[in-house]
């Protein structure tokens, strides 16, 4: 049965490679697809521009909520207006602009690699072996945006042709052959593009980028009741691969991996490319990288004790967008702390008086600059919090305040995304590339996939090998783990405490079936006087079976725009 899709060409920016060997851009207007894109430079842009709808999703509003909210890992703070997201309530309807974003961006990214692939044939007078990897780098590039789509859609429109005009037709495809599409077109890659990414320019697809992708894909797919037989072993092997096949290695130090003068490291797999000209960073709003504000607490109003006083915004400390913190079992997860280093290299709790002007001397006559202005404690219990504030002379937190309403808006800031290199303290577009895959997750990747075959010992293996990295000097031993503590849950622990703040968590989740459970019941976050899910609302709409296979809230409902520009309508997704 057709019915419409809206699909709009992305014909603004495309990429070009500069000679610092990173993917920028370069603006290219008042050019003619049907004569530029047959030629070999044409068609390098036409490849190069599939890759700036990627910025859409990584660094921007769109991937963070659809990523972060609605998970057992992050709840909202107190600022923001897409909380709906993580409550789970009505306003998560086919209206909201983050739906229709992924929608339309993605679709507008598969149609410039339709145009791309279907126009490779006719190209003259370039390097064959030129043409094969960007073919490579293309069928990936689409494989990663139909990807995404069927993950949060379920049955999508699947094309392999390019729009050239409004079409007014189009399908809903079952996920199972969606699937076929995007395994066919990363197999393509993988024959299609050199062996050494050292051969390619960083921030492209290689060889193994394409190798994690389909690893990804078939570990999910692995799951459905349209699994391939050997979906996990192919996984497992794929992954695999990356950890041993390609020179990556992890960095030895956890909080190396994000600092802003190491972003091409060893432990990269991929990563979408931001720079320091605003201009070339992308045409949202900001332009740039806007992770640096969405975990960020507002400190600047809890100084002294609780006033405000002594605290004002700096580069250093950031602007704060108050949207994101830690539930309290995201918190506790990283314990024992003296063995894991993860939460003090992911996490800032401490803040310094640093506005001389409006230090609190009236009240605590001996502070000064550079004082402690904020301190989140770990271990201390409210009681004790409150027993010990009015001798304090710094707002004093610990993990069992940090959720009430009082400090809906402090909490322990990430520091991965900290962003110093902006041109001033309030500038929104900042210039970190966003890492999409990392080795530690082709571990990861492993082991899961390992679990599901029954190899347990192969699973705590690679495992141990992320833990290690993990551990506080001499404590290496004590993270390691055995056969026997291999679990599926054990597993999304370990990842939360790796990912934490790199949007992977809900499709995590609603991968390996567990998105109900971890977010609903099992470790549901407390959000003061603030709304929270209803679990038995998610529970009730989850164990409903609606058309298509579908569940509400297991997938996202099929943008409006879509529907109403469809010529006979296209059929929403359960329970929307």
């Amino acid at each position: 049965m057709k019915n419409l899709i809206y699909i709009l060409l992305l014909s603004t920016f495309v990429v070009l490679l500069s000679s610092c060997e990173m993917l920028n851009e370069d603006l290219v207007s008042e050019v003619s697809t049907d004569s530029h894109y047959t030629t070999p430079s044409g068609f390098e842009d036409a490849v190069n521009a599939a890759y700036a709808p990627l910025r859409n999703y990584y660094g921007n509003n769109v991937g963070a909520f659809l990523e972060e909210y609605g998970t057992d890992i992050t709840q909202n703070a107190g600022h923001g207006g897409l909380r709906h997201y993580n409550w789970y309530t009505a306003a998560l309807n086919s209206e909201d602009g983050i739906i229709t974003s992924v929608w339309d961006g993605y679709y507008q990214a598969i149609n410039i690699t339709n145009a791309a692939i279907n126009r490779a044939e006719g190209i003259q007078g370039m390097d064959e072996t030129l043409k094969q990897t960007k073919l490579g780098e293309v069928h990936a590039l689409r494989a990663f945006y139909y990807f995404t789509l069927v993950q949060h859609f379920g049955a999508v429109h699947l094309t392999t042709e390019e729009t050239e005009g409004v079409e007014i037709e189009a399908n809903r495809t079952a996920p199972a052959q969606v699937y076929e599409q995007i395994v066919s077109d990363l197999e393509t890659a993988i024959s299609n593009l050199p062996p050494d990414p050292a051969d390619q320019q960083f921030g492209r697809v290689t060889e193994p980028v394409a190798k994690m992708m389909l690893a990804h894909v078939l570990l999910t797919r692995g799951y459905q009741d349209f699994a391939g037989s050997d979906d996990f072993n192919r996984a497992a092997t794929l992954a695999e691969s990356v950890t041993t096949d390609y020179g990556f290695q992890l960095v030895e130090d956890y909080e190396r991996i994000f600092a802003a003068d190491n972003q091409q490291n060893s432990e990269i797999v991929w990563s979408i490319q931001y720079g320091t000209d605003p201009i070339l960073n992308g045409p949202d709003d900001g332009d740039g990288n806007h992770s640096h504000v969405y975990y960020r607490p507002w400190y600047e109003t809890y100084g002294g004790n609780g006033s405000g006083a002594g605290l004002s915004r700096t580069m250093e400390y950031g602007r704060p967008w108050i949207r994101f913190k830690m539930t309290p079992f995201a918190l506790e997860n990283y314990r024992p702390l003296d063995q894991d280093s993860r939460y003090d290299k992911s996490f800032q709790d401490t803040w310094n008086y640093n506005d001389a002007s409006s230090l609190p001397t009236d009240q605590y006559p001996n502070v000064s600059v550079g004082d402690t202005a904020i301190y989140i404690d770990p271990d201390m219990t409210e009681q004790e919090v409150e027993d010990r504030q009015a001798d304090t002379p710094y707002y004093l937190m610990s993990w069992a305040t940090a959720h009430t309403a009082t400090n809906i808006n402090m909490f322990p800031n990430l520091k991965k995304h900290d962003d110093r290199q902006r041109s001033s303290v309030n500038e929104y577009g900042g210039t970190k590339d966003y890492f999409v895959y990392r080795l530690a997750e082709a571990y990861l990747f492993a082991a899961e996939a390992r679990y599901n075959l029954g190899n347990l010992q192969q699973a705590a293996d690679h495992i141990n090998v992320v833990r290690r990295r993990a551990a506080w000097p001499g404590q290496e031993a004590n993270m390691e783990i055995g056969a026997g503590d291999v679990t599926l849950d054990f597993i999304l622990d370990e990842r939360a405490r790796e990912f934490y703040g790199e949007s992977k968590r809900w499709t995590t989740l609603k991968r390996t079936g567990k998105l109900i459970e971890r977010a609903a019941d099992r470790y549901l976050g407390k959000l003061g006087d603030e709304p929270s899910r209803d679990p038995a609302d998610m529970k009730t709409t989850a164990e409903e079976k609606y058309g298509n296979e579908g569940y509400k809230f297991l997938l996202r409902p099929i943008p409006a725009t879509q529907i109403t520009r469809t010529d006979g309508g296209y059929e929403q997704n359960p329970g929307y």
